[in-house]
């Protein structure tokens, strides 16, 4: 299929060639804004090991592969980002920022591909993009401590609060024991438990519904490469868990993933505390930043000292699937005009939640 000199091919993420393998993480490799864990091909063949839907569009000029397109694809024609619910970030997989994703996709089996955290940094996705936010990072290139510094000029009251916190704890004459890389299987358990019982407990919705969310995270957190590994990080207060984060995390970016905390620990602040000491031991082992995601949370805004910015939006072509996709999201619009206070949201908030189950069955 042809656009414009580039051509394109839906391959499966198992289906992908030994030449296909290595343009990949050269291209990876090359652009320093693909530097996060979750673009790594291994990233996808994990995913593909367990979601038959795991699809790559390989984008083609003149015979040379020049890009990547992850995805999942759904029987109707519509694109997803890799990863579900799971997939904070998304991107071509290219050296060129400058390919014109649209146009690709105007001649591929791709009716509408719905994407978002994408990077506004590839014109592709900024153009097309409904929403752009930021993405908060902690840098860490100048070390732990300049980047505590920073945060302490930039709220006081803030980084007092930790640091007493971090007095109480340590005068409290109980016993703490910090684990940057816990490899116990009885601890990641635990810690998703209490995840998923948090989620019960705040009315989320549970990005571990399919089997096969569950089943990744035991995948990453076996798998130990400097292109990807899961670490699960956890902090204990005499003997018994207080706080754990458990994140991916490439050559020199650790994706902040799922943190939880047990309430009765918590007048030690424990996730915080713990998030600290994660930072600490990231600059003895090549991290240099901190993925926190997007998101307007106070956590995220007190600890982050830069960002980036991702954009949600869709590329469609004519097609039933867009057809329907418009008129709900033209649903959604004339309901927030009425004047019948919040319940003007209440199509648009069941329309992101069956997105969302979407994305995480395949559908």
């Amino acid at each position: 299929m042809a656009h414009r000199a580039i051509t394109t091919e839906l391959v499966p993420i198992s289906g992908l060639t030994t030449a296909h393998r290595a343009a990949w993480r050269g291209m990876r490799a090359e652009n320093p804004t693909l530097a996060s864990p979750y673009f790594a091909l291994e990233f996808a063949d994990l995913i593909a090991d367990r979601r038959p839907d795991a699809q790559a569009l390989v984008l083609t000029r003149k015979g040379r592969t020049v890009g990547f397109l992850p995805m999942q694809l759904s029987s109707l024609g519509v694109a997803r980002p890799l990863g579900g619910p799971l997939g904070d970030h998304h991107a071509l997989i290219t050296e060129d920022d400058g390919l014109d994703l649209g146009a690709a996709l105007q001649n591929s089996p791709v009716s509408v591909f719905c994407f978002h955290g994408a990077l506004v940094s590839q014109p592709t996705f900024a153009a097309e993009a409904s929403q752009i936010e930021p993405s908060w990072t902690v840098d860490l290139s100048q070390g732990c401590d300049q980047w505590l510094e920073g945060r302490r000029l930039a709220d006081a009251k803030a980084m007092r609060n930790i640091r007493a916190r971090q007095r109480k704890l340590a005068e409290s004459g109980l016993e703490v024991t910090y684990r940057f890389d816990d490899r116990r299987p009885e601890a990641l358990a635990a810690s998703f438990a209490n995840k998923r019982e948090q989620y019960r407990r705040t009315n989320a919705f549970d990005v571990f519904i399919a089997k096969w969310a569950r089943e990744l995270i035991n995948d990453l957190f076996e798998h130990q490469t400097p292109q990807l590994s899961g670490c699960l990080s956890t902090l204990e207060i005499n003997g018994q868990l207080a706080a754990a984060h458990f994140g991916i995390r490439s050559e020199s970016v650790l994706h902040y993933w799922f943190p939880v905390y047990w309430p009765e620990y918590s007048r030690f602040g424990p996730g915080l505390q713990l998030f600290i000491e994660m930072a600490r031991e990231m600059t003895t082992t090549g991290i240099d930043s901190i993925h926190l995601g997007p998101g307007d949370m106070d956590f995220k805004r007190k600890l982050a000292n830069a960002s980036f910015d991702i954009a949600g939006g869709r590329i469609e072509r004519p097609s039933m699937a867009a057809s329907l996709i418009a008129a709900g999201a033209s649903m959604d619009a004339f309901a927030r005009k009425l004047p019948i206070g919040r319940v003007s949201h209440w199509p648009g908030k069941a329309l992101r939640r069956l997105d969302t189950l979407a994305a995480a069955y395949g559908i």
